[in-house]
């Protein structure tokens, strides 16, 4: 039974094989279409090894999801150089959020227990935020931005990448 916070068991052992052959991989589907929205967000920007997507629940603000454009499991399991760029776009990405909404720390969470694809979620965390000395719970809460809102989101993400690019990546 799934809830909020996801499912209590695992999927079957079949199935969790396919899904690390890349086999109907959702992150797959979601790269090979190019679609500016999905249901879990909003493309922001396509890197050189990866592709930056807005979360859609914005409860904290700048969440974030990078997902690599090679389909692994484990960042171990691509070329040393495809690792590199996908770690250099993790900190570009990371320096631009940084940059956007001035949180007080970065949380990197490479989790991959649902989707066996390689991504990682930046969550901005800031003071006063409802748990301190743990990891948020991104399910905890929902919050849902206009489309006017999730644009100005963007595009201010998409204009510190510019800057960062043009200096220090």
């Amino acid at each position: 039974m799934a809830d909020a916070s996801g499912p209590r068991q695992w999927m079957p052992l079949e199935q969790w094989n396919a899904l690390v052959r890349g086999e109907s991989c959702p992150l797959c589907a979601e790269l090979a279409s190019n679609a500016p929205v999905t249901a879990e967000g909003y493309t922001v920007a396509n890197l050189d090894h990866s592709r930056l997507r807005l979360a859609a629940n914005q409860w904290i603000a700048g969440y974030c999801v990078l997902i690599c454009t090679t389909h692994v499991r484990e960042p171990f399991e691509l070329r040393a150089d495809e690792c590199a760029q996908y770690f250099a776009d993790l900190m570009l990405a990371a320096s631009a959020l940084q940059r956007v909404f001035a949180p007080i720390k970065m949380n990197y969470q490479i989790l991959g227990n649902l989707v066996p694809h390689l991504h990682c979620h930046l969550i901005p965390r800031y003071h006063g935020d409802p748990a301190p000395g743990t990891p948020i719970d991104m399910h905890a809460q929902q919050l849902s931005l206009t489309p006017q809102e999730y644009a100005n989101r963007i595009a201010r993400i998409q204009q510190a990448l510019r800057e960062l690019r043009d200096t220090a990546f």
